[in-house]
């Protein structure tokens, strides 16, 4: 079974590398690729050659699902589409991102997997690898946090983890490109970590239900 992600972003690239390095080597004949974007962007109204040289997953992801549908044929695979679902209505967001499928006319087995807000709702959700990878780790700033809500969730985990938390952190890394840098190594950190069966994220149980399902449908 080989599984074809589309990701926003590099941090959520680096989590899924992470996670899936393990799935495929605990599971034989599963195999995987990343294709990352360089943020989320938006849906084009008329999408066009000029719209698919943005880099961003929205405006180019009917491109690439066109295209991986082409090349995906005839053998068991799935396209697996992770994104932020923010602050969008996630059942709207869906019903969005499913359109494009049909349009397309995607025939190739796909899953829209929203991390919800963001993917750094998956990290908060295990609470053992966050002091694995962080010891000092603020955990009653974890406490506090209900999973999987709108609340500004990157700046949650970085309360947690940053040495003296978010107000520190956008002193120390004033550009958005360095916060990426924190988000990526929070990534890797952390995700080196986590056992994805006791994740209390229902956004990231969802995202290994549906890996978990295809490896055992095509593992049989």
């Amino acid at each position: 079974m080989h599984f074809q992600f589309l990701i926003e972003d590099s941090s959520s690239a680096i989590l899924i590398d992470t996670l899936m390095q393990r799935i495929s080597s605990e599971n034989d004949g599963t195999t995987y690729s990343c294709k990352s974007f360089k943020g989320i962007g938006g849906f084009p109204k008329k999408p066009n050659a000029k719209e698919a040289k943005t880099h961003k997953m929205l405006n180019e992801l009917h491109k690439y699902m066109k295209g991986f549908d082409k090349s995906l044929q005839g053998f068991p695979a799935a396209i697996v589409v992770v994104v932020d679902n923010d602050d969008r209505n996630t059942d709207e967001f869906r019903a969005e991102l499913n359109q494009i499928a049909v349009e397309n006319k995607i025939t190739v087995d796909h899953v829209f997997c929203i991390a919800i807000e963001e993917i750094e709702a998956w990290l908060l959700g295990d609470e053992e690898a966050i002091k694995a990878a962080y010891p000092l780790a603020r955990l009653s700033k974890l406490h506090s946090y209900v999973q999987d809500s709108i609340c500004g969730t990157w700046e949650v985990l970085a309360e947690v983890v940053y040495p003296g938390g978010l107000k520190k952190l956008r002193k120390d890394c004033p550009t958005y490109m360095e916060i990426g840098k924190c988000k990526c190594e929070w990534a890797g950190k952390i995700g080196c970590n986590m056992e994805i069966n006791r994740n209390a994220s229902p956004s990231f149980r969802h995202f290994i239900s549906e890996i978990s399902s295809r490896i055992r449908v095509h593992g049989e």
